[in-house]
């Protein structure tokens, strides 16, 4: 299947090897009508309706408009991340992390999120991926419903793409302001002091990500921050000095247990990493519970969030 046009530029960004993986991923993925994708949880997905199961269940037992309601009542949660080796000037800085908005589930999400994130005060703005429900039909309307939950967002805009996403929602996205790190790190600058912002593209699913091309020109006593759509790179991170790592992907189970009990998740992380703060030798790490929702616009003992990481000096 021939490359888009508007989608050669990347090759460059990702990594010619990445690149190349990826569209041939995609163009799968899109020929198996997302059949692949569905682990844990969701693993039957394409051999029957889980979907419907999960809907009848919740509505016999009494707990489909509460559920449907969880969906909506997004939790602000802030988290303090001391770092030993954080520049002062960036004492203070706030990063709000917002992941898994699956943004075409349903169409009063956008309006719930932007409300939420409105009274905010941040510097910045990390979209840590899965904008869309599906993982191979039209990301359009998925990517216009991000760019509306964001556009009244003045502070910068960064993202990644996880394993729901395509390339080809980037340049829409990248058009209105959202700088995406494609295995790429740009540098944050307070007066002479400076903050690492990495990227990596998805861990999961497509397994694109780099961290030696992202990486690259980084100094190595440098603070370093992580964005990963999944925490699986949880060791790597470690191993390469990453201070702090930002992730999603889980969302926190979605529908579990009294307590937040996690039923079931893919497999691809620790359970301790599942949700919220966490860490890996000297790696601090965060794995959001997610702002949306898959599948369904349910959530059961597993509040949605949207994240206010603050960086403190050790």
């Amino acid at each position: 299947m021939p490359t888009p046009p508007e989608l050669k530029p990347y090759a460059a960004r990702l990594g010619e090897a990445e690149f190349a993986a990826r569209m041939e991923a995609e163009h799968h993925m899109c020929e198996r009508r997302g059949e692949g994708q569905g682990q844990g949880l969701f693993r039957f997905e394409h051999k029957i309706d889980l979907y419907a199961i999960i809907r009848f269940c919740l509505k016999i037992s009494g707990f489909w408009k509460r559920a449907v309601r969880n969906y909506f009542d997004i939790q602000v949660v802030r988290n303090e991340v001391r770092i030993p080796n954080l520049p002062p000037e960036f004492d203070g800085y706030t990063i709000l992390q917002l992941t898994d908005l699956h943004a075409d589930l349903h169409p009063d999400f956008p309006a719930r999120v932007k409300e939420v994130i409105a009274p905010l005060d941040y510097d910045c703005l990390a979209l840590t991926g899965d904008f869309r429900t599906c993982t191979f039909s039209d990301h359009s309307g998925a990517t216009a419903a991000t760019i509306d939950i964001v556009s009244e967002v003045e502070q910068p805009k960064y993202g990644i793409l996880g394993n729901h996403d395509s390339l080809a929602k980037v340049p829409a996205m990248e058009a209105a302001g959202i700088r995406f790190l494609l295995n790429e790190h740009i540098v944050l600058r307070r007066g002479e002091a400076a903050l690492y912002l990495i990227g990596i593209d998805d861990p999961n699913f497509y397994q694109t990500h780099c961290f030696e091309r992202a990486l690259r020109g980084v100094p190595v006593d440098a603070t370093k921050v992580l964005l990963s759509h999944s925490p699986q790179t949880h060791a790597i991170a470690a191993e390469v000095g990453i201070d702090f790592l930002m992730a999603g992907h889980t969302h926190g189970g979605q529908i579990c247990l009294p307590g937040g009990r996690i039923l079931m998740h893919d497999g691809s992380s620790p359970r301790h990493l599942l949700a919220g703060s966490w860490t890996e030798g000297k790696l601090q790490g965060y794995t959001s519970r997610g702002t949306g929702a898959s599948g369904l616009p349910v959530r059961l003992n597993c509040p949605a969030e949207v994240t206010l990481h603050t960086l403190r000096c050790g």
